[in-house]
């Protein structure tokens, strides 16, 4: 293969530009760009891009439904969803059409050029030669029945971490396998572990062992390892399958695909688990389920309380190029009022559908440009992405489509009111005082919809209300 064909979906253009100034500077890759999943569709019938870095908030045709029409149509190319929003729902929707792979914003730089090179890889060679060992004692924490070999990878840089996700990712075909999840996270958890070590010198050698149902991956950590949000988040998304301490982190994967589950994804139990005494049944009332706030919500949240800034000072430091946004904040905010009157009447999945895409994601692309935002821009994302995913459970409950509206009009108004104040009589002390209640309308919406309680936590001392 001569060049790998590299598509770039994304409907805001600076995004596009700091992905292709990421990506140009690697060898053999054509980059073509797309502003929105609709474009991505049309460019894959001509172009058939190998690798599609696909963005999930988009007009017209989101991330989800553009990936699945394309992999539909061509199983072999290899999606990669580009996310600022850590949200296990929408990864186990992703997962379930055929998206293995995930950017996560901020963008690592060395983490995507890694991933992208282990899919290029893939898709040029079919495998690589490594150490092999005679050692049948098992160094692995889940199983003593391995076979008599070993596969030691020595990683001593991140070309190195690439190699071994290329050969990982070859031997269980996840080019064309249904959705490997799993070894995305393996992958991107070892180099989130790995990669300052080797940074430093340090040289690592991961393990592979096997029996003749099962994979095992062991790696030894460095002594001090900081477990922070992204690493506990794809500890998580590992489940059963993965297991850390100080020591090491190893990883199974199933070697035979198990019904109803993707190859190397059946979730497993370490041999050195304390094993939890049964369940009692549950009695037939049951307390509702909590929904509380995550820690990317609270940091989003206090973020936006550091650095106050007043509307006139904001004002007076952005360019005037940004008042356009406003203006587009303006008109998305009459077809908000429209199809509020639309959804009341005719509250269909696919009319919930649009307004989340359509109607939210102009407020989402147009706050997102005018930067300093991030908790508003969380807040929309996560609002479009609850009406979307419970469209069909609001078309046939009038009760909580009303009660969903009812909200919705107040989060209108008051995006109406910070619009106002913020940029047209710049009066407020503080461009975020309504960040705060953005976040609460969001969670009570998802609590209508879903049964869940809201619970605040300590973000009760911000004003939610």
């Amino acid at each position: 293969m001569e060049h790998i064909k590299l598509l770039i979906v994304d409907d805001v253009e600076d995004n596009r530009l700091v992905l292709r100034a990421i990506c140009r500077k690697l060898e053999g890759f054509e980059i073509y760009e797309a502003v929105d999943g609709r474009d991505a569709v049309d460019q894959c019938e001509t172009l058939r891009p190998h690798i599609i870095l696909m963005d999930v908030m988009m007009p017209r045709l989101d991330g989800f439904q553009a990936s699945k029409l394309i992999k539909e149509r061509y199983p072999e190319t290899i999606i990669m969803a580009v996310t600022a929003v850590i949200d296990p729902k929408m990864e186990e929707n992703m997962a379930s059409i055929g998206v293995a792979a995930y950017i996560r914003k901020p963008i690592d730089k060395e983490l995507i050029r890694l991933k992208l090179q282990s899919y290029a890889g893939v898709l040029s060679i079919s495998g690589r030669e490594q150490k092999v060992s005679m050692n049948t004692v098992a160094v692995n924490p889940f199983s003593d029945e391995i076979r008599n070999f070993k596969t030691i990878f020595t990683i001593h840089n991140i070309e190195a971490i690439m190699d071994f996700g290329m050969w990982l990712l070859v031997r269980f075909e996840c080019t064309h396998a249904h959705a490997c999840t799993n070894i995305d996270r393996i992958i991107e958890l070892l180099y989130e572990l790995l990669h300052q070590e080797i940074k430093g010198g340090a040289t690592v050698n991961i393990t592979i062992e096997e029996s003749f149902d099962e994979l095992f991956i062991h790696a030894p950590l460095p002594k001090q390892v900081h477990r922070d949000e992204k690493i506990e988040h794809l500890i998580r998304g590992l489940g059963d399958t993965c297991f850390m301490n100080e020591t090491m982190a190893a990883f199974r994967i199933a070697l035979i695909e198990t019904k109803g589950e993707p190859k190397g994804c059946a979730p497993l139990v370490a041999r050195d688990a304390v094993k939890q005494p049964p369940k009692e049944s549950a009695p037939e009332e049951t307390t509702p389920e909590t929904r509380s706030i995550g820690s990317v919500e609270h940091q989003v949240l206090r973020e936006s309380f550091v650095h106050k800034i007043t509307a006139r000072e904001y004002v007076a430091s952005i360019d005037s190029d940004a008042f356009g946004e406003v203006s587009d904040l303006r008109e998305a905010e009459l077809e908000w009022a429209s199809w509020l009157h639309t959804l009341a009447s005719e509250g269909s999945e696919e009319n919930f559908h649009y307004f989340a895409n359509d109607v939210l994601g102009a407020y989402s692309n147009a706050i997102s440009a005018l930067y300093e935002f991030s908790g508003l821009s969380y807040a929309i994302i996560s609002l479009a992405t609850v009406l979307k995913a419970n469209g069909a459970l609001l078309a046939c409950d009038d009760d909580k489509r009303a009660k969903v509206l009812m909200f919705l009009e107040g989060f209108k108004n008051d995006m109406s009111s910070w619009i106002e104040h913020v940029f047209e009589l710049q009066d407020t002390q503080d461009i975020h005082y309504l960040d705060g209640s953005f976040f609460s309308s969001c969670m009570i919406i998802e609590s209508i919809i879903t049964g869940t309680e809201v619970d605040l936590g300590d973000e009760g001392e911000i004003e939610f209300f």
